[in-house]
C-alpha cells in the first residue's frame, strides 16, 4: 500500500512552482512614414520626427503630442496630428524642429495606403517661429 501512494504522490506536480508573467513585454516597432525631408531639414532628423509622428498618429487622441530627439546632432521637437481623420484615412499634421539654424514648423498631409503603411504628402515648412 506504502509503494501505490507514493507512486501516485510522484504524478502530482507542486503547481505553486509555475512562474506567471515571465513572458516580457516587446516593444512595438513603429513604420517609419514616407516621404522625403523639406529642404533644409537633415535627413536624420526627419527619420526621428517622422517616427514620433507615427507613434502620435497611432496614439489616437486628438492633439496628442510626441517629443523627439536626435541624440547626433541634437536636433528635437514635437510632432502633432492637428484635427480629426478626414473621410479619406488623412491627417493633417505639425512638427517643430529646432536645430542649429533655429525653429521651424512644418506641416502636411498624413495619410495610410491600403497596406497600413503611412504616407506623408503637402509636407512644407511654415517659417520660423
Amino acid at each position: 500500500m506504502a509503494l501505490s501512494v507514493a507512486g501516485c504522490g510522484a504524478l502530482i506536480r507542486d503547481d505553486d512552482a509555475l512562474v506567471t508573467g515571465s513572458i516580457k513585454p516587446q516593444p512595438v516597432s513603429l513604420a517609419v512614414p514616407q516621404g522625403a525631408p523639406p529642404a533644409g531639414i537633415a535627413v536624420s532628423d526627419w527619420m526621428q520626427a517622422k517616427l514620433a509622428l507615427e507613434g502620435a498618429l497611432a496614439a489616437k487622441e486628438e492633439g496628442a503630442s510626441m517629443p523627439w530627439e536626435n541624440k547626433a546632432t541634437g536636433a528635437h521637437g514635437t510632432a502633432t496630428p492637428v484635427g480629426a481623420l478626414k473621410d479619406n484615412k488623412c491627417r493633417d499634421f505639425r512638427i517643430g524642429i529646432v536645430d542649429h539654424r533655429g525653429e521651424h514648423w512644418v506641416q502636411g498631409e498624413a495619410c495610410r495606403d491600403t497596406r497600413g503603411i503611412t504616407l506623408l504628402n503637402q509636407v512644407r515648412i511654415l517659417g520660423q517661429a
